[in-house]
């Protein structure tokens, strides 16, 4: 009787997962359109409904009017967006991104600062926290549920303890950065490679939310690559897969901060692009960068480099094209390697899509196989620099609507 007992709360747990999965990627659905989607019973799907209702997960929002029928009219339904938020951070090389999102994913509050000014791990570490405690602030001031934190670094993350190993463009070594956070969030808090965080962004809410065999590549200060592989992201066997950035493109290239040389990142990231223009303009070339950073080239942004580009500034186009053709190069690698659906660009860099992509498809068709490149879509993340936040908000809303009942025991807050 007690296996019985078991295996059924199992199963209801297992069918009350699918049902908020549908709702999160099909919604608004009545009640007779999710038990057809899931294969379910109409009184089944009605009792676990009637349950999300009143735990406040889930809402009718009216008749469906598109469809009509003799008897009881078919009322629409959506996760409620009032059920509670999700906090998705991301901590970069040179930034600090947060984001509160609600219950439908929809963006409530951010928060977004540089901090090129802050010159050491400590006050780097101080601001994000300080910024992470406005944020839970602004939620316990609603009267709602925080669900948990996703937080994203740029370096090897151990998932298992949410420690940051080694970030190389940082130079930061083994940071407790879950046993930080978790003191001011006080709900489930996860950790992961920023990259890896913003391919779960992009599967999940994004441009790869219909493809099962994804790359996503993060191009800033570092690159950064999230696998995804029937539908879930590849972690490796102790996280640190996607790391590739990091892998030699150059035999005897130029220094790399993990202490390598030749690594992807110095001839395709943001630096490399920056090098080339300051390398043009100090052989003696002339270009409109030099007026928009009023002769200090260290004061460069991709954006005054776009800027620039628009205006058909030749040294800001040709290093454009040199960091493509680049990024187009180790694409062509990784898609041989991986073969992936799709392939989704994102990251600071993507703001230069319109430059950059052409070249990316171009040199990837002349260096990947034909059939490999024939296959895939190189598209541009939705979500842009902001794939790792909702990366994060992905993070938690998946570990909820995959176990709920954790949840809803526990009055939407999971185990810690």
């Amino acid at each position: 009787m007690a296996r019985n007992s078991v295996d059924h709360t199992t199963m209801r747990d297992m069918n009350l997962s699918l049902i908020l999965h549908t709702l999160r990627t099909n919604a608004p659905l009545s009640r007779a359109d999710l038990a057809a989607r899931t294969g379910l019973n109409k009184a089944s799907v009605t009792s676990m409904v009637r349950e999300l209702i009143a735990h406040g997960w889930v809402k009718e929002l009216g008749v469906n009017s598109a469809v009509v029928e003799i008897g009881r009219p078919r009322i629409n339904l959506a996760p409620d967006p009032d059920a509670g938020f999700f906090i998705g951070a991301e901590i970069n090389v040179d930034f600090i991104s947060i984001i509160i999102a609600n219950f439908a994913v929809e963006v409530i509050s951010r928060r977004f600062e540089s901090t090129l000014h802050l010159h050491s791990q400590e006050a780097i570490l101080d601001r994000f926290l300080f910024l992470l405690q406005e944020s839970v602030d602004e939620i316990n001031n609603s009267g709602r549920t925080l669900f948990g934190a996703g937080i994203g670094v740029p370096g090897l993350v151990d998932v298992g303890s949410g420690r940051l190993l080694f970030a190389p463009n940082l130079n930061w070594y083994d940071v407790p950065v879950r046993d930080l956070a978790q003191e001011i969030v006080q709900a489930p808090v996860f950790v992961m490679n920023e990259a890896n965080q913003a391919a779960l962004g992009e599967r999940y809410f994004g441009a790869g939310r219909d493809s099962q065999y994804m790359l996503y590549v993060s191009s800033g200060i570092g690159i950064g690559g999230g696998i995804v592989s029937g539908g879930q992201l590849i972690e490796g066997a102790a996280g640190f897969a996607g790391e590739v950035g990091h892998m030699t493109v150059v035999k005897d290239g130029l220094p790399c901060n993990c202490g390598n040389r030749g690594c992807w990142e110095t001839e395709a990231g943001q630096r490399a692009l920056f090098r080339r223009i300051e390398t043009a303009v100090s052989g003696g070339r002339q270009s409109l960068l030099l007026e928009a950073t009023n002769g200090n080239l260290d004061q460069l942004d991709i954006s005054l480099v776009v800027e620039a580009a628009r205006a058909g500034d030749e040294v800001a186009l040709q290093a454009l094209q040199e960091t493509g053709e680049w990024l187009g190069i180790g694409l062509a690698n990784l898609m041989n390697v991986l073969n992936p659906q799709s392939v989704v660009f994102g990251g600071p860099l993507s703001t230069a899509h319109e430059f950059l992509l052409p070249v990316i498809r171009r040199t990837v068709a002349e260096r990947a196989w034909d059939w490999t490149h024939a296959q895939a879509q190189i598209v541009l993340a939705d979500h842009g620099q902001d794939a790792a936040v909702f990366g994060g908000v992905a993070g938690v809303y998946q570990a909820v609507l995959n176990e709920p009942r954790v949840w809803l025991e526990r009055g939407g807050q999971g185990v810690r």
